[in-house]
């Protein structure tokens, strides 16, 4: 039996087009793309599986998103996200997905008061009524110094502030509806970690520039450092790539993290971030280019208090030691729905960062592991040699 040959014309090929492209389409859906922003460098493959391993085993149970980022000597090594930005529509976490920080947005406030230092406009070392002189004066009188490495003496807030039950709208709501709180012990006597102080910083520098702490921070750090992933949260805005946040029940299931507005306490709560992002600051840092040396030694030295203790604050930083005499600078952060996690280890020149929607503490989140795992790699501990048989003879 003999096949015609079927004769093409334009208006067959036409007819047959809308099948073809519906074909090609499904062949293309079906291919799996690869996301240009995943950094996977052969060079760390071995810690890369293994970063991933802790990784997974944080994600066990809950199945929300977690991105990471690693670069060692100014150069990215790892950055890849697993896990779910939405879980509800499958969405993957990814390297560009934008997470709630937490307490890490502290550490803008911090850099923008050192950077108006570096400009001559104000300094840490003067009280703060100096420059906003309406601000009640307290029982002992507190400096600007004092504010960024939490020794002024205000008591340790309650993290549920987020959740605004004042329905405050503004920074200058938030300051005004605690200004005459008084402090609990007199300023570098002792120190405790609070939202108030950095906010104060805020409104100092919106008092001095004149110009919103939102603003300032845009323009004064974020544009100059290329930081174009990090922004103030917004919940009313459309933001592209952002995380949607999750909580946990009373028996650890996956919830939906309800709904804030950080804005009013921006300088300690507000920013939402990508581990990129948060990664890149860091290289920067090490670089020493955009700060003078006088702010970095103000971020990077331990306060010493009036007793002769050193706390582990520096200006808006916290300032560690390993367990093997490494030196280490962090932030830290979690609030509702999102966590952060920054780690520079100046010697080493590794930088380490984190991000979830999820609110779980550094204890919780695999940044830990993860940076041993690279610090085994690049800065092992030397085991130290077996004694010699002369050696015990003459202990």
């Amino acid at each position: 039996m003999k096949i015609k040959h079927l004769k093409l014309t334009a208006k067959t090929v036409k007819s047959f087009l809308p099948a073809v492209l519906i074909l090609f389409s499904f062949y293309s859906c079906k291919k799996k793309s690869h996301d240009p922003r995943i950094v996977l460098d052969h060079t760390y493959k071995k810690e890369i599986i293994a970063g991933r391993e802790a990784m997974r085993v944080y994600l066990v149970g809950n199945t929300s998103g977690v991105s990471v980022s690693v670069s060692i000597g100014g150069k990215t090594v790892w950055s890849e996200g697993l896990g779910y930005a939405n879980v509800e529509l499958k969405s993957p976490a990814r390297p560009e997905t934008k997470y709630r920080i937490g307490r890490s947005s502290q550490m803008f406030a911090a850099m923008l008061i050192a950077k108006l230092q570096e400009e001559g406009k104000l300094n840490v070392n003067d009280s703060f009524r100096k420059y906003i002189p309406d601000y009640p004066e307290k029982q002992f009188d507190f400096n600007i110094y004092n504010l960024g490495t939490h020794s002024a003496g205000f008591p340790e807030n309650n993290e549920n502030v987020v959740l605004n039950k004042g329905n405050l709208k503004s920074l200058k709501e938030y300051i005004k509806a605690s200004e005459n709180d008084t402090l609990v012990y007199p300023p570098n006597a002792y120190f405790a970690v609070n939202d108030y102080g950095p906010c104060l910083l805020g409104i100092l520098a919106e008092t001095i520039e004149k110009t919103s702490y939102s603003k300032l921070v845009k323009e004064m750090l974020l544009d100059s450092l290329g930081m174009d992933e990090t922004i103030l949260d917004n919940p009313s805005y459309i933001t592209l790539n952002r995380a949607t946040p999750y909580d946990r029940n009373f028996v650890a299931q996956l919830v939906n993290a309800p709904a804030i507005d950080s804005r009013f306490i921006a300088p300690a709560y507000g920013y939402l971030s990508t581990a990129d992002d948060l990664n890149k600051l860091g290289q920067i840092i090490l670089k020493k280019e955009f700060f003078s040396e006088e702010s970095y030694k103000l971020f990077f030295t331990r306060n010493k208090l009036d007793n002769g203790f050193e706390s582990n604050f520096g200006f808006g930083w916290n300032i560690y030691t390993d367990n093997q005499g490494r030196k280490v600078y962090i932030q830290q952060g979690n609030t509702i729905g999102g966590s952060s996690f920054l780690a520079i280890f100046p010697d080493q020149k590794l930088v380490i960062s984190l991000c979830a929607n999820m609110q779980d503490n550094s204890e919780s989140l695999p940044s830990g592991k993860i940076a041993q795992i690279f610090l085994d790699k690049i800065d092992p501990v030397k085991e130290q040699e077996p004694m010699k048989e002369k050696d015990k003879a003459s202990e």
